[in-house]
């Protein structure tokens, strides 16, 4: 978790840094076919499996729909148009759909700690959105791509714990990565126009670090480490454990963008950290008393 809230958090202004260069779409062509290899390479080096029994395709298929294509087309476009801190925010609204979705589709019960810990979550989130209504307004289309790319990792999120998938994590995530770049490469030269030789060319080193950062960092061991959170836990916890992104987003937005946060960002941080302390440390259960049951890895 803490591993995946700095990478993740980190990557905000970062991806702003890449898509400022390079189309959104064409950004992630490059970034997700090479995380998606490394970790297949990752599973046959430490002697995990690298295939997946042919009745699970369909499966993995919609679970890289909606966790890797869903969400990747429409945040990037969001990130284009919007600061990166506050596209950060308005995405971790993910938590509120997920609870929703993860109620109606797996009837995982709303607790009284879950709900108030859904409340602490979403009102720091709810402030810094209060905070940037004007540029909300003003930029209708970004808030929109960022939301649906948000609503698309939420339902994801629902599918990769309704289908605890018989496959090491490592090789499940590489083949999501894999698959998940096959559509957006389809795409990509419909809004990407510009030759892609070209493009890489005149790449500054800025971009190529947000490329590097994206393959090795949070393309490869972030997506492993949030799948899996996404596969072992209950929707509710492993979606609330996704809160702190946002508050690194703005805050290494602030060290690499020039971004400042203000009293806002401090009190959305301490209501995160509240809305963590209460879920994550609820009373011990006995033992096998509702505990996850872990995947195979």
């Amino acid at each position: 978790m803490a591993a995946l809230t700095l990478l993740w958090g980190c990557n905000w202004p970062i991806l702003k840094m890449g898509v400022a260069e390079l189309a959104p779409l064409t950004f992630r062509e490059v970034t997700l076919p090479f995380a998606g290899l490394g970790l297949l390479l990752i599973s046959r080096f430490t002697g995990q499996s690298i295939g997946i029994p042919r009745g699970l395709w369909p499966k993995v298929a919609l679970l890289t729909l909606f966790n890797i294509v869903g969400w990747n087309a429409f945040i990037l476009f969001g990130v284009q148009r919007l600061p990166a801190g506050r596209s950060a925010i308005l995405a971790y609204t993910m938590p509120l759909w997920a609870t929703l979705f993860a109620a109606l589709v797996l009837r995982e019960p709303l607790s009284r700690r879950k709900l108030l810990g859904l409340a602490f979550g979403m009102a720091g989130m709810a402030l810094l959105i209060g905070d940037q209504l004007g540029l909300i307004r003003s930029a209708p289309y970004g808030v929109m791509m960022v939301l649906t790319a948000a609503l698309s990792w939420g339902f994801g999120t629902v599918l990769m714990r309704k289908w605890p998938l018989p496959v090491p994590q490592t090789t499940l995530t590489g083949w999501m990565l894999l698959l998940g770049c096959i559509p957006l490469a389809l795409v990509a030269p419909a809004f990407d126009p510009k030759p892609f030789a070209a493009e890489f060319a005149a790449l500054s080193p800025r971009s190529w670090f947000a490329v590097a950062y994206n393959i090795a960092l949070a393309g490869a061991i972030a997506n492993w480490a949030w799948f899996t959170l996404a596969r072992t836990l209950p929707v509710a916890v492993s979606s609330l454990s996704s809160l702190p992104i946002p508050v690194v987003g703005v805050f290494s937005g602030m060290v690499l963008l020039g971004e400042r946060p203000g009293p806002s960002e401090w009190i959305a941080l301490a209501l995160v950290v509240a809305a963590l302390f209460i879920v994550l440390f609820a009373p011990g259960r006995k033992a096998g008393a509702g505990s996850p049951i872990a995947p195979p890895d």
